[in-house]
């Protein structure tokens, strides 16, 4: 119990510590909000060394800890989340250079905070398989074409259409982002989705 709460404790330290550095930063002076919004999520991903991760890593990694055989809506807990984002972290430390080590603990547990203030706002100690795809997937590194190819494998069917539910779904898991950094009034949710929709191709569209 005394153990449960010094974790449940140093997370709000984290996730405070987190907050106030990118407050200290003073992005709010950028008058065009998603310029701003965009300088806040690259400083969360900077510091949480998201940007060392390649979008092909990340994928390797959800196949190593089982997320490709989970359906998407399956809901995973904040103690199997840390194990995946450890998986990343000390992967990536292997990948790296000796004298460019990162401080592996220390990026889960702002990585691990940053995720569950976002799409665990209830506080119930869980997250979609398909959240955490979104999100990790959308704020690594690498090639735009490689992350888009890998995001729209994940919202079409077998015969390669986009399926609109996966994508409105999609959409909405990702606009979470801006509101964890305080930026929701700025980019309103519906009527983004809306104008998506209103933008796609016809259904039968694949990846070519």
């Amino acid at each position: 119990m005394i153990e449960e709460g010094s974790k449940r404790g140093k997370a709000m330290v984290e996730k405070r510590q987190l907050f106030m550095e990118m407050r200290a930063q003073n992005f709010d002076v950028i008058r065009l909000s998603t310029y701003r919004t965009a300088c806040k999520l690259r400083f969360v991903q900077k510091r949480c060394n998201l940007h060392l991760v390649d979008v092909w890593n990340m994928i390797e990694a959800f196949r190593d800890n089982g997320l490709n055989t989970l359906d998407h809506n399956a809901e995973i807990n904040v103690s199997r989340l840390e194990t995946i984002l450890s998986s990343i972290y000390y992967q990536l430390n292997k990948r790296l250079p000796t004298t460019h080590q990162i401080n592996v603990e220390q990026s889960i547990g702002l990585l691990l905070n940053f995720m569950v203030a976002t799409y665990d706002s209830e506080s119930h100690g869980k997250l979609t398989v398909f959240s955490m795809k979104a999100m990790l997937a959308t704020m690594c590194g690498g090639k735009i074409v490689d992350k888009l190819r890998y995001i729209f494998s994940q919202i079409s069917d077998s015969s390669g259409a986009m399926v609109f539910a996966k994508f409105d779904q999609f959409l909405r898991e990702v606009l979470k982002l801006p509101t964890a950094v305080f930026e929701a009034l700025c980019l309103p949710r519906r009527c983004h989705v809306t104008a998506a929709f209103v933008a796609c191709p016809p259904s039968t569209s694949s990846l070519l």
